[in-house]
């Protein structure tokens, strides 16, 4: 059933966000201090913490490189295809864990301090890398940085778990889609860097050392500009610490009057205030209760963690670990560059998506980009097929290059192309479907269905090129591409232009496809409005 025109009111005097019986009014007559531009400091803290997406995408680009040179380094012998399926993934099994942890501690000791030893793990990781001699100090280091990169909202699992969360806290509704794809920038450029690196120690004797090794510096960055960022507002009035919110906020938007101040911190404080009414003692136990007994929590959660899974099952980051063994195995001379091109294409496309999320939307930014995942995985599955490979070694057995390889580099280009600009994004803003009682909890799951199935594609794929041929296995990616676009069209639905509090009526109305529709098409009336979910359901 459609909303109801009474569901949506438009009010031009005031902003009004109603859930269930209780309400807060922001003052009439003033303008809310999220449709002005945020300050400088705010965008500083932005950055900062998105370092954290720098260090999981160096991470991410630089084994691609080091598979490739590693040479007899570790134990004195080759790798076998089972070892390096291994050294890549126990970074996303270090994620895992350390976004577990990363989830329970969030709410308890705040967001920085989650960042802050992501960073120091992530530091010693690439330390222990660059200095290993054997396959188990390589994997030690594997796991540390995986930790990092993975623990306290991020250094790979972290960084990419409680720094979206951390983002999606302190940005305005209207730039949230855009500030937390800044993440996915700098994630995007640390996969750069790392190609970049990778090519420039390429002919060094024992390069990869200096590869890995170079992933410390931006986490000591990070470390550092911490000391420059606030603790998140919605955090601080959870912990009833008023006077500091108030002065993060004035920080964050020093045009805004002492007026809009107040009215952000009223606002603020009605989610806070309905949060702790849910749960009085927020545990582990009853968040995670909350996040699946609660019919709306669930429904969110199925709709954040299932786009996360299919985000790391649509093969992706097969081509971010191993695109030099892949552009290897099909017969150019020099993979690194070639992947190079590949990494690149990710960059400027993610790039392109940061201005497109807010003005087009989640929604149909994935259901315009999706289509041609599947489509050009396909055409690279058909082309496998002419290549001549060993399945046992994953060698060609003839040297010359011919258009097939090519025609898999453009396949891979456009695919990669299409993923970034939708599904390389969208899947990081899902927090924000969460409310804030069970959000570190449910962002904690939402990694869980990151690295999960990471883990599964990171320490497969060698394995499926040789079990089911190089055509099954992009063929299988393909599958999991066009499923990923069907839960899109039938379940996620749009909440760009929603504040967090806004987005928490969306799913009291099934998984509020058609509901989040009405609402951006009644929004359009006029500039304020009152949202009663009794009169919608999808």
């Amino acid at each position: 059933m459609a909303l109801k025109d009474e569901s949506l009111a438009v009010n031009s005097e005031s902003r009004h966000v109603e859930h269930n019986d209780d309400h807060v009014d922001l003052k009439a007559g003033d303008d809310f201090i999220e449709d002005s531009s945020p300050g400088l400091f705010l965008n500083l803290c932005v950055v900062a913490t998105a370092i954290g997406g720098m260090l999981f995408g160096y991470d991410t680009g630089v084994i691609s490189g080091v598979l490739v040179v590693l040479g007899t380094d570790l134990d004195g012998k080759e790798l076998s295809h089972g070892e390096k399926e291994l050294i890549t993934a126990l970074c996303a099994a270090g994620a895992l864990f350390g976004a577990i942890i990363a989830g329970v501690t969030a709410d308890k000791y705040g967001r920085k301090p989650a960042i802050w030893f992501a960073s120091v793990l992530f530091t010693i990781g690439a330390l222990v890398q660059a200095t290993s001699f054997s396959i188990a100090q390589m994997c030690v280091g594997r796991i540390l940085v995986g930790l990092g990169v993975g623990s306290a909202s991020m250094v790979i699992c972290l960084f990419l778990e409680i720094i979206p969360l951390y983002i999606a806290e302190i940005a305005p509704a209207k730039y949230r889609g855009r500030m937390i794809s800044i993440d996915m920038v700098f994630l995007g450029t640390g996969s750069l860097l790392a190609y970049g690196f990778d090519a420039a120690f390429y002919k060094i004797d024992h390069g990869w050392r200096y590869m890995v090794g170079l992933g410390g510096i931006p986490s000591i960055m990070l470390g550092v500009l911490l000391f420059w960022c606030p603790e998140s507002p919605r955090q601080l009035l959870f912990h009833n610490r008023t006077d500091e919110c108030i002065s993060v906020i004035r920080r964050m938007y020093p045009t805004a009057t002492e007026q809009q101040i107040q009215q952000m911190v009223a606002h603020i404080q009605h989610g806070v205030t309905q949060s702790k009414a849910l749960n009085e003692e927020v545990s582990v136990r009853t968040a995670f209760k909350s996040l699946i007994t609660v019919a709306p929590n669930r429904r969110a959660a199925v709709v954040a963690c299932g786009l996360m899974a299919f985000q790391q099952l649509c093969g992706f980051n097969t081509l971010m670990y191993y695109s030099s063994t892949l552009f290897q195995i099909v017969g150019f001379n020099n993979p690194i560059a070639v992947g190079t091109i590949v990494t690149a294409t990710n960059w400027i496309f993610t790039f392109l998506s940061i201005f497109l999320i807010d003005r087009v939307g989640r929604r149909r930014l994935l259901l315009w980009t999706m289509w041609g995942m599947p489509v050009f995985l396909t055409l690279a599955a058909g082309v496998f097929s002419q290549i001549p490979i060993d399945r046992n070694t994953l060698e060609l057995t003839d040297d010359k290059i011919g258009w097939p390889a090519i025609v898999v580099l453009v396949s891979m280009i456009l695919f990669v192309a299409c993923y970034a600009a939708g599904l390389g994004c969208v899947p990081w803003q899902a927090n924000e479907f969460l409310p804030m009682e069970v959000r570190a909890m449910g962002t904690m799951m939402i990694n869980i269905f990151n690295w999960g199935p990471n883990i599964i594609v990171s320490s497969t794929f060698l394995s499926m090129m040789r079990g089911i041929s190089p055509s099954g296995a992009f063929g299988f990616y393909a599958a999991m591409c066009l499923l990923g676009y069907i839960f899109v069209y039938f379940c996620y639905p749009e909440a760009a232009g929603m504040t967090l509090e806004e987005i928490r009526v969306v799913f009291d109305n099934g998984f509020g496809v058609r509901y989040a529709e009405e609402w951006r098409k009644q929004r359009k009336l006029g500039a304020g409005h009152i949202i009663n979910s009794a009169d919608a359901k999808v």
